[in-house]
């Protein structure tokens, strides 16, 4: 990625700036548009032809199928309309402005089938992969969301698209553009498989370590049976849920979830704001957990707040046994009182526990560092792809 030769060469036309060599054209002028058709939820089947429904535009893939996750059979496929290499994707319909008018590229060449509520635009000689990322840019998007209707499901359609204008290189640049953001994207998936390895070893050797089943050198002692209850006490999170749920970035103290949102954004107030920290959040309902060890504030009153019983307990140690409990949850209704606390293991001397414990937080940390880096390539990638896109970066063909 880093020997790409960009220069930076512009030129004024109409009272538009734009690069040298450059055309602005309506989508209509690059291709046909068509519809995609049929294919509803109950027609999906294991095996057969390959398939995209409207919202898996939005909702599973990027900026490029590049493989299929859906399919059907012969009668539902003569039903619908086929697809074919280097068609455009656009969802139809969507629940936010944000999914209409999301596209991808096709870029494979089987067989395959579009649903009902995709636009398809059939370029007539532009490169797709280009497309693909062009047509999901900032810029694009702009004119997009403006051109959405509707309410609880919002709509987009092609006699609107077709006069979405767009900036295009000659063919050549449109390729080699496409080549080195499909760099960038190749990195980046490498990166994601990384943090997902390193997640995965760390799940497989934690379970091992909790369970006493490896131990580290040193600790021969017999772990005892003990039970949640006996190793944490909770709290009620009154005192500290937020009175307002208007949060801004510019504000400080984060507004906390023990769900997979975590931080739901942060609030102004300054007063109920938890400082006891280093503690585990527990929803009562879901029995998801999260450590943490910052000052917050909470959004539910559904959150218990746990600390150790005493000092015979390493808290990160109790969190992480809490991550292999197969708790089943078969109602909705409170937990952690009536059941959840019961919960029985084993646990060892406080000095394996905090040996367990500091190991887990090295792994923690391996894996938050490889988190950085992917959130810095992937702005890295997108300030690359927005100056590469509008031409005020240029490649050497």
């Amino acid at each position: 990625m880093n020997n790409i030769t960009i220069t930076t060469p512009m030129q004024h036309r109409c009272n538009t700036t734009i690069p040298s060599g450059w055309k602005i054209k309506t989508l209509d002028q690059i291709g046909t548009f068509l519809k995609g058709k049929g294919i509803t939820k109950s027609e999906i089947v294991e095996t057969g032809k390959p398939c995209i429904r409207y919202g898996q535009i939005y909702s599973e893939y990027n900026y490029f199928v590049e493989e299929f996750k859906s399919f059907i059979n012969d009668i539902s496929a003569k039903n619908s309309n086929p697809i074919f290499k280097n068609d455009l994707l656009f969802a139809g319909s969507g629940e936010t402005l944000e999914d209409i008018g999301k596209c991808v590229a096709y870029i494979k060449s089987d067989e395959a089938y579009a649903g009902g509520d995709i636009i398809i635009l059939r370029p007539h000689s532009e490169d797709a992969h280009y497309l693909g990322y062009l047509l999901n840019s900032d810029e694009v998007k702009k004119q997009t969301f403006k051109l959405g209707q509707g309410h609880s499901v919002v709509h987009i359609y092609s006699s609107s698209l077709k006069n979405l204008k767009i900036t295009l290189p000659l063919y050549q640049e449109q390729q080699k553009i496409a080549q080195i953001l499909s760099t960038w994207d190749k990195a980046i998936v490498l990166q994601q498989k990384l943090i997902i390895q390193k997640q995965q070893n760390k799940k497989a050797i934690m379970k091992k370590l909790l369970t006493g089943e490896v131990r580290f050198k040193g600790f021969t002692e017999e772990w005892n049976e003990v039970r949640i209850k006996d190793t944490l006490k909770y709290e009620r999170p009154d005192k500290y849920i937020v009175e307002s749920d208007v949060y801004s970035d510019e504000h400080i103290t984060p507004v906390l979830t023990a769900n997979k949102s975590f931080i739901l954004g942060y609030t102004n107030e300054n007063e109920g704001i938890y400082s006891n920290f280093p503690i585990i959040l527990f929803d009562d309902f879901t029995t998801d957990n999260k450590f943490v060890d910052f000052p917050f504030k909470i959004k539910s009153s559904a959150i218990k707040i746990l600390n150790i019983t005493n000092e015979k307990f390493d808290l990160k140690f109790i969190f992480e046994r809490m991550q292999i409990f197969n708790f089943p949850k078969e109602e909705h209704k409170r937990y952690y009182i009536s059941e959840y606390q019961y919960l029985k293991f084993k646990c060892p001397e406080f000095n394996e526990q905090k040996k367990i414990a500091t190991y887990s937080v090295a792994i923690d940390q391996e894996i938050n560092a490889l988190q950085k880096q992917l959130i810095a390539m992937q702005e890295q990638k997108k300030g690359l792809m927005q100056q590469l896109l509008t031409g005020k970066l240029r490649v050497k063909i």
